[in-house]
């Protein structure tokens, strides 16, 4: 097998097991309301995951720059989203609801922790592996399959959840993600992506400084996006109980709807290598706010679930579209720190401030608002667009991959 096919092989497992569990805390938190945790604290518990996720992803890309060490620290992510796993089982063990509160945050904890590993490591590995032009085809279809798991896990979560119970349910999901998690490892370890002495020399890292004309107004842009399309989906399965009384049909609806981005990822991005990264952030944020404002509008079942569906294509193509646009503008010596800033401080910390405000709103309100308040906050993503620097400055190269 090639060394890039196999690359792309591999991290695309690694992206199916992190973007399964980007999903588990949105369906477990139906079942928490029956608990008593109520939805404001599953608000701040979403966050903390989410919040755990920006402020690490950075760091996180600075060490792999440094050291080459991908394939390490990405099984390190998923051992904290194993152990997760655990805390999250513990939590349907516990009989006091304070003692349920503690399990569930430890368990947040190593979610968050987890889940800031992959998007840096997985996307610095095809910038690395792929030219300019190719990395955003790569991502594309690296991304569908991120994309695969975020779509069928909601299904499957729900059905081993209702037939064997919540935990042994979660016990059985844990124990797969572990094993897919060594065979990720190894299929990865035997490629080094260190940088040459030349690009790198001791002690010192090269400036993301020329960057930031485009990263700043990029990553505030996708700040508040993320608040906009993170808060959608922690809230939209219980939104969804809410409107149909069904855990069934919550994750079937919501299955259909993640799965229009298995295409829309390799879709987007081809279109990145082909119009460039600005036009399809463009493209995919406004879209998606207009189909996401007739969803929350429109109160028939099959309108609902098609608008919803339009959103999560358009919605979920953040990682060819913004990794892709950033292997367009930055160099190769920084690629992984310019994903983190982009995707961490922007992406997650976005999405942690969103999740925030929808558990008071929808406790006070009810979630139809907290769903109202994420569509104007897509418009405001939208009208920001304007900001988005049309230069592009830098010429990349692929590394070559040992």
């Amino acid at each position: 097998m090639k060394g890039n096919n196999r690359i792309l092989i591999f991290t695309s497992l690694g992206h199916f097991i992190n973007d399964s569990f980007l999903v588990l805390f949105p369906v477990l938190s139906m079942y928490y309301l029956s608990l008593g945790i109520n939805a404001t604290a599953i608000g701040i518990l979403g966050a903390v995951y989410n919040f755990l996720s920006g402020f690490l992803g950075a760091p996180i890309g600075r060490i792999s720059d440094r050291t080459g060490k991908h394939a390490e620290l990405m099984f390190m992510g998923f051992l904290l989203i194993f152990l997760s796993g655990i805390f999250f089982i513990l939590s349907f063990f516990t009989s006091g609801l304070l003692i349920k509160y503690v399990t569930v945050s430890i368990a947040s904890l190593f979610l968050g922790s987890g889940l800031a590993f992959y998007h840096p490591l997985g996307g610095a590995i095809l910038q690395l592996s792929y030219d300019k032009d190719e990395a955003p085809k790569a991502l594309g279809i690296n991304g569908s399959m991120g994309s695969l798991g975020r779509a069928i896990a909601p299904y499957v979560l729900v059905v081993l959840f209702d037939d064997l119970g919540v935990s042994k349910g979660l016990f059985a999901v844990s124990i797969v993600t572990l094993m897919l998690s060594f065979i990720t490892y190894y299929g990865l370890k035997e490629f080094s992506f260190k940088q040459e002495k030349n690009l790198v020399h001791e002690g010192e890292m090269a400036s993301l400084k020329p960057y930031m004309y485009i990263l700043l107004p990029l990553t505030v842009i996708i700040f508040v996006r993320s608040m906009f399309i993170a808060g959608v989906q922690l809230f939209a399965p219980t939104y969804l109980f809410e409107l149909y009384k069904s855990h069934y049909v919550a994750g079937v609806f919501l299955t259909i709807s993640y799965a229009t981005a298995i295409i829309g990822q390799p879709y987007f991005g081809r279109l990145t290598s082909q119009k460039g990264g600005r036009f399809v952030v463009i493209l995919t944020t406004s879209l998606s706010t207009v189909f996401y404002l007739i969803f929350v509008y429109l109160k028939n079942y099959y309108v609902q679930l098609l608008s919803f569906a339009l959103f999560a294509f358009f919605a979920f193509s953040g990682f060819p579209n913004l990794l892709g646009y950033v292997s367009q503008v930055v160099d190769k010596k920084v690629f992984a720190r310019a994903n983190g800033v982009v995707w961490s401080y922007g992406n997650m910390l976005g999405g942690a401030l969103g999740m925030i405000i929808g558990g008071p709103i929808a406790g006070s309100f009810g979630f139809f608002y907290a769903m109202l308040t994420y569509g104007m906050l897509g418009v405001v993503s939208s009208l920001l667009l304007i900001f988005l620097p049309k230069t592009r400055k830098v010429e990349t190269e692929p590394l070559s991959v040992k």
